[in-house]
């Protein structure tokens, strides 16, 4: 039998409680100190989970810091975790049949008993804070006519069902139906607006306006977010985020937890849980979703189901009802374990898990790992995909961890080796540092393309505990690259950042330059990218570059020269030895003298965690100079 526990955010209260800090202006705490206030308006160019960047109306960038509404703080640049909640308020206005079924909206009509209106509607909000009342509640009596007398002022809350052009059809819930009529339809007015209050940042778009930002300028060179009010610009609808596309899809189902525990299924998993029939339907769908992903990445599907209990409330779980005490214990901690176990061919994987979706993820790879292999591999390995699974979402590549696992990543001093790392055989669990360790190896495994090729027969080597299957064994004849690779993502690795956009290019050939020149694209959503030229060091090489290239979503077009902070600017390097030199600023000409001999690479300078909003690229000619 094994035991995999997993790593939620309760893992790091320890450390929070140590390092979360009052972001109060004029006060110093521990290491963080404020030296400034910063006051602006804008256009917001990029958005991460991190924060934003606001360019200002004289040009100037600012990176700015902002702490989402379920973050427990937001992580500087010096590793500290600060707690400073920003005041924020996101705006957007769009055509009122932008709306999408399973948005919850709230309008005033003038209406009848029947749920006939009496004109179109003008002016709806799209509700987004969850806290709502579903219904319909009498206004003032209309006084247009005496044939309208019957029409009465009433405000409308209720979910879309369906969003056309001129009309819009909502629905009630049966317990708040409205004269025994659950549906009602909503003409609209000519021009008919929709509106969306929101406070959280996730809801700001590239390109909205920032109308007033008030923030922190802390002593190393962080800027932190006290007030922040965003207007979307040019928006057609609300952009989901998140879960926001599962919450709408199953709106109609109830949101109230159950009075006590009960059995729900899905084709892979079997849980007794007090979580609502609604937020049952989200974890099942993002756990099919992630069976799926797996089964696909891995070759292999599973057999059996995991089965086991999720719990939100312990309280309403009959004593004995779950049957592990030690189960038990990692609930009430707010974590949870899969104990996995088998008997000659029969596999069997139980859960005991908090309602935390991704501590319930992380949970379930162990569970689907053992029952479609028959054990989850060392624990590395165990882990690191399990920490995968626990941070994975649908569709998206790119980095999104939370601000201390981040944080620490960034900061920690010194790095773990591969070697450290990649411990055979089972061992302690250990630490949430340990998790972020092992986490940080099976991304880069997993999604940079030099090596994901090797990593899933490894993976299912270690999984069947075939002999003599390692990480030395498989990675060993490129153990160089992969070490290179490895330092490289950990000195730039943030939220937002992409491996696949910044593997290197290990298969590029390179040859010295004679009488001629070398033409070559340069694309701005990349990392290094290899010139085929072999530099030498004290020979003069003329580099000139044509076209523009975008380094934000909402960002203009820029030459080679860039920006004036260097950013958007055609920059290069010269790797010898798997060692690279420093950067070398080239812009639209230059004339360059390596500093040693070497193969040229070329990149757009751009923040590394922000590659991905990037388009455009340039037509680089390389030559002798004269």
């Amino acid at each position: 039998m094994s035991l995999a526990m997993g790593t939620p955010m309760q893992r790091f209260q320890a450390i929070i409680a140590a390092c979360l800090l009052s972001g109060l202006p004029g006060m110093a705490h521990g290491q963080v100190r404020v030296v400034g206030k910063l006051s602006l308006t804008g256009t917001v160019e990029t958005v991460t989970r991190d924060g934003l960047t606001v360019r200002d109306p004289a040009g100037r960038r600012h990176e700015v810091r902002v702490q989402g509404g379920k973050e427990q703080g937001v992580a500087l640049s010096d590793g500290t975790l600060l707690s400073a909640p920003a005041n924020v308020q996101v705006t957007s206005e769009f055509p009122a049949a932008g709306v999408k079924p399973g948005q919850v909206i709230r309008f005033t009509c003038q209406m009848d008993d029947t749920g006939k209106m009496n004109g179109g509607v003008s002016e709806l909000t799209v509700l987004d804070d969850g806290s709502h009342d579903l219904g319909v509640v009498d206004g003032k009596p209309g006084d247009a006519d005496a044939k309208a007398s019957k029409f009465r002022e009433r405000t409308v809350t209720a979910t879309v069902k369906m969003a056309l052009a001129k009309r819009i059809v909502v629905e009630l819930p049966r317990d708040k139906a409205f004269n025994r009529k659950t549906a009602i339809t909503c003409p609209l007015s000519e021009g008919a607006v929709a509106r969306l209050m929101s406070n959280d940042p996730a809801r700001i778009e590239p390109g909205a306006t920032v109308v007033r930002l008030e923030a922190l300028e802390l002593q190393m060179g962080d800027v932190v977010a006290q007030t922040l009010e965003v207007e979307n610009q040019g928006a057609k609808t609300v952009a989901d985020k998140g879960d926001d596309a599962l919450e709408r899809k199953y709106r109609t189902l109830s949101d109230t937890p159950p009075a006590a525990p009960r059995l729900v299924r899905s084709a892979h998993f079997a849980f007794v849980t007090d979580v609502s029939d609604r937020e049952w339907a989200v974890i099942s769908e993002k756990l099919e979703r992630m069976v799926k992903a797996l089964e696909t990445f891995l070759g292999r599907r599973m057999t059996g189901v995991v089965e086991g209990f999720v719990a939100k409330d312990l309280g309403k779980f009959p004593s004995g009802l779950i049957d592990e005490p030690f189960g038990v214990q990692k609930i009430q901690r707010g974590e949870g374990v899969c104990v996995n176990s088998r008997l000659g061919n029969q596999r069997h994987a139980r859960l005991y898990s908090c309602a935390d979706h991704g501590v319930i993820q992380h949970e379930c790879v162990h569970g689907i790992c053992h029952l479609a292999f028959g054990s989850t591999g060392p624990t590395w390995l165990s882990e690191g995909i399990a920490e995968l699974g626990n941070y994975w979402k649908e569709g998206d590549r790119a980095i999104d961890l939370p601000a201390p696992v981040v944080g620490y990543l960034q900061n920690a001093t010194p790095k773990r080796k591969l070697l450290e790392i990649a411990i055979p055989g089972r061992t302690e669990s250990g630490t949430w540092q340990d998790y972020a360790w092992r986490w940080a190896l099976c991304h880069l495994l997993a999604n940079n393309p030099n090596y994901s090729r090797r990593f899933v027969p490894l993976a299912i080597a270690l999984m069947e505990e075939k002999q003599g299957a390692s990480f030395e064994s498989v990675y060993g004849p490129v153990a160089k690259e992969i070490s290179f690779e490895y330092d490289q993502f950990l000195n730039t690795l943030g939220n937002g950042y992409r491996s696949d956009l910044t593997a290197w290019p290990w298969a590029a050939k390179f040859q010295k330059l004679g009488s001629g020149e070398v033409k070559l694209k340069i694309k701005a959503q990349a990392g290094w990218q290899a010139s085929k030229v072999l530099v030498e060091e004290g020979t003069a090489y003329e580099i000139v570059a044509d076209g523009t290239w975008r380094i934000a979503a909402a960002g203009k077009q820029l030459t080679a020269d860039g920006e004036a902070d260097g950013r958007g600017r055609l920059a290069g390097a010269v790797f010898s030895d798997f060692t690279l030199s420093k950067e070398i600023p080239l812009g639209v000409k230059a004339t360059i003298k390596p500093p040693t001999s070497g193969q040229l690479f070329l990149r757009c300078v751009d923040t590394w965690t922000e590659l991905a909003d990037n388009d455009g690229d340039l037509m680089v000619v390389i030559r002798r100079a004269p």
